[in-house]
């Protein structure tokens, strides 16, 4: 299974958004969460939105005037685990088959296909730093030389 590029630009956007919990960013992120009501606020593609909710990876629960959208990711908890997995095979060299063995198996291969295409670019983009305000959920923040956990 292949995640298609707006879909997975989506989920990456979840992935790399910045917790509400009263720090004040330098910069203001895309995409922030709320870890209390596990809510996510973003300016996102409704078509993107529209069928993302439509497959069953996430559940809108308000659009404000300002066109922004608060989300909810369907058991996030699992989504979140599948993803970190998924970024952890690919690291490991592993492929796709471990998709199989995974309780999501959507998440666990959006997060596969997000290490490689961070990996294997010729012009390899910036590494996830939590001292610049920029992680993502599975991914090595080497601020803290730790996998980062949303």
């Amino acid at each position: 299974m292949t995640i298609p590029k707006k879909q997975l630009n989506f989920v990456t956007q979840l992935m790399e958004a910045l917790p509400l919990n009263g720090h004040v960013y330098e910069l203001h992120p895309d995409v922030t969460f709320c870890p209390h009501d596990e809510v996510y606020f973003g300016y996102f593609d409704r078509t993107v939105i529209n069928k993302m909710q439509e497959i069953g990876v996430i559940t809108i629960v308000g659009h404000h005037d300002d066109e922004q959208m608060a989300i909810k990711l369907v058991e996030r908890d699992d989504f979140l685990a599948s993803f970190a997995a998924g970024a952890n095979e690919a690291r490991n060299g592993n492929d796709l088959l471990y998709a199989d063995y995974n309780s999501n198996q959507y998440a666990f291969t959006c997060g596969w296909q997000h290490w490689h295409n961070r990996n294997t670019k010729t012009k390899k983009p910036p590494a996830y730093n939590s001292d610049l305000e920029y992680v993502c959920h599975g991914m090595l923040d080497i601020g803290t030389n730790e996998i980062h956990r949303q």
